[in-house]
């Protein structure tokens, strides 16, 4: 009879649990109306999971404004996050404990972009594509790059500047290598004095820039033989690279300004910068027309990541401190 009775209230306790669980419909109306009264617009939710550990169950789904549909950021990664809603167990069943998402960290990173874009487009024209990663150990407040800087330097906090910076430019000589030498040393100038080249893990990259003009962008046989040639002998690539690329100056200087800030716009930025902290190059687009590649490390980074044997460190005060790891032109 104990034996009868103690079965009967567990299989009651299973059927209230069971009864009891969150469903997905729950939780995609929770995360939605937690969005559009944190960020005042409405969210895409993607597929949810149900995840859990030996302490916690939650779900997780992939979030981005709705804004985007229909538009290239809708497929980039790096205007996608997540959202999380956290489930207590009771006895009785379960319930929902808290909503919440990362979605602020797109908003740090666009908020970074637009900060530099005004300096990087003075010192190298219009055709400028940052892609920057702000790495900070909590949530962004406010979050608005500068003021998060600023706050969290005064509370003894080092947010850390990850990305890429990719310029769509010219180098045929030695000369213009250099200009793009002094310029990339003005460039981290203004970060110093901005306070914002304390701990910086930064690649700039000098493309051609003719592979916006309209004639190269429809010339598929091209773009297929120097993928092929950039598999060979160095010396030969960067010689018929050249050779290939001169056919599309005039087509360049040709292309309607509109047509070029289009590309470039529709650039995916997760084609260039992965969210692990590497910065891929630009990626299936124009890795092949890489002219120059330069790393900036700040000594604090390196120091901080013990990457001493791997990088030299230096104070950039001087131009020189510029470096090339690559140069094909």
């Amino acid at each position: 009879m104990k034996s009868f009775f103690k079965y009967s209230l567990l299989i009651i306790v299973l059927l209230l649990t069971s009864c009891g669980r969150v469903t997905e419909q729950e939780t995609r109306k929770a995360l939605s109306e937690h969005l559009k009264t944190r960020y005042n617009e409405e969210f895409n939710i993607g597929l949810i999971g149900r995840r859990s550990d030996d302490r916690d169950t939650w779900y997780q789904a992939k979030i981005y404004p709705k804004k985007y549909e229909g538009t290239i950021r809708e497929y980039d990664e790096y205007y996608h996050r997540n959202g999380t809603v956290d489930i207590k167990k009771g006895i009785f069943g379960e319930s929902i404990d808290y909503v919440g998402d990362t979605y602020r960290i797109v908003l740090m990173n666009e908020s970074a972009n637009k900060f530099y874009l005004p300096k990087l487009k003075e010192l190298f024209g219009e055709n400028v594509l940052p892609v920057l990663d702000i790495n900070i150990a909590e949530l962004s407040i406010y979050p608005e790059f500068l003021t998060e800087m600023k706050e969290r330097m005064k509370a003894g906090g080092h947010p850390q500047i990850k990305g890429g910076i990719y310029i769509f430019g010219r180098v045929e000589s030695d000369k213009d290598r250099e200009w793009y030498r002094k310029q990339i040393y003005e460039f981290v100038q203004f970060m110093k004095e901005t306070g914002t080249f304390e701990y910086v893990s930064l690649w700039l990259v000098v493309a051609d820039e003719r592979v916006l003009s309209d004639e190269f962008v429809n010339n598929t046989e091209d773009k297929e033989k120097l993928l092929r040639l950039h598999n060979e002998n160095e010396a030969k690539f960067r010689k018929q690279r050249a050779e290939i690329m001169k056919k599309y100056s005039k087509s360049y200087n040709e292309t309607p300004i509109e047509n070029i800030r289009e590309r470039i716009g529709n650039i995916l930025k997760s084609d260039l910068y992965d969210t692990s902290g590497n910065a891929i190059g630009l990626a299936r687009m124009t890795y092949y027309n890489e002219l120059l590649v330069t790393p900036l490390y700040s000594e604090k980074y390196i120091k901080s990541q013990s990457l001493e044997d791997n990088y030299r460190l230096k104070d950039y005060d001087k131009v020189e401190d510029i470096e090339f790891t690559e140069e094909f032109y």
